[in-house]
């Protein structure tokens, strides 16, 4: 069967969403956290009473002004992935492209009803489900930014299945890998107040010690492969490893300070807030690095592997025959 081309409209369209989605939601969500100022408004879909497009945001207060913000983006963001999603089903007859976009609205949908349940019920895990849940819409997002990318149906392969099996296999440690340490950062965010929760202050810090590891042990197993979608995952996730890094370092110094050195943190300084916000951002992105990496490294399978599977199957249905 034929594919047809992809809509370099529907393209710019995902790229337009997940950037909004990053800027908006995202971020104003990241700074909602750092500021303890997600339960400043105890009611839900309303603010205060308000109808949520009556409420008087732009003069509200710092906390008010960026909770009403976060939900306003979140609104607005459910009618962009529905609109994406419409626009999926009118310009592509991809199947894999309308269930990614279909699967982007649905899940923008649930992430609301979660944000408003963590409100109603007042309940920390619901927030931390929040947090956590946000990167796999922005990771659904990402997917469908590449699917829809001019040449994507025409993705160079690897030639080798040893090879394919392997940088599958140091793809889904590595995803595995980034996943634990961000939901621990989640904890640390979300929960810190909960002594269970404990340990997850002595193991966040080490622990990215094993992200960088697997980043660079996948960088290195894709770098001399046919694939520029490998190649592309593991620059990004290179990068964006270093810089978690150097965040992660600041995020602890403006967070807990240096009392040997002098240095004494400064609650909701300008500086905590922008460093740990980011902290929580980046996490997010190398997540859905982690993501895409996995899905490539499914994507660029050899073809022959398929080619050999129908031998096998056409040969076990001829002697059946």
């Amino acid at each position: 069967m034929n594919s047809t081309p992809p809509s370099r409209w529907l393209h710019r369209f995902a790229w337009l969403t997940a950037v909004l989605t990053l800027l908006l939601p995202v971020t104003t969500g990241a700074i909602v956290t750092t500021l303890k100022a997600g339960m400043i408004f105890s009611d839900w879909p309303s603010s205060d009473g308000y109808n949520m497009l009556a409420y008087p945001w732009l003069t509200s207060a710092r906390d008010e002004f960026v909770e009403h913000g976060h939900r306003l983006s979140g609104m607005t963001i459910g009618l962009l992935s529905l609109s994406l999603t419409i626009a999926a089903w009118c310009l592509d007859r991809r199947r894999s492209v309308r269930a990614v976009a279909t699967g982007i609205f649905l899940a923008v949908f649930a992430q609301g009803m979660l944000g408003g349940a963590r409100v109603l019920m007042d309940e920390q895990l619901l927030a931390l489900l929040h947090g956590d849940f946000a990167a796999l819409v922005f990771s659904l997002m990402a997917t469908l930014i590449l699917i829809t990318s001019p040449g994507w149906d025409q993705r160079p392969r690897l030639t080798s299945i040893d090879e394919s099996h392997s940088i599958s296999g140091t793809a889904n440690v590595l995803l595995a890998t980034i996943a634990a340490q961000y939901v621990m950062g989640g904890f640390l965010r979300h929960l810190r107040e909960r002594g269970q929760f404990a340990w997850a202050w002595m193991v966040h810090p080490w622990f990215a010690l094993a992200v960088v590891f697997m980043t660079v042990l996948f960088f290195f197993a894709v770098k001399g492969t046919e694939s520029p979608h490998l190649r592309r995952c593991a620059t990004a996730l290179l990068c964006l490893a270093a810089v978690q890094s150097l965040v992660g370092l600041a995020t602890w110094y403006v967070k807990y300070g240096v009392p040997s050195w002098g240095v004494v943190a400064q609650q909701d300084s300008p500086a905590q807030i922008v460093i740990c916000s980011m902290h929580k951002v980046v996490g997010l992105l190398t997540l859905m690095s982690g993501v895409l990496a996995v899905f490539c490294s499914w994507a660029v399978k050899p073809l022959h592997q398929d080619q050999r599977t129908t031998k096998v199957a056409t040969s076990v249905a001829g002697a059946t025959t």
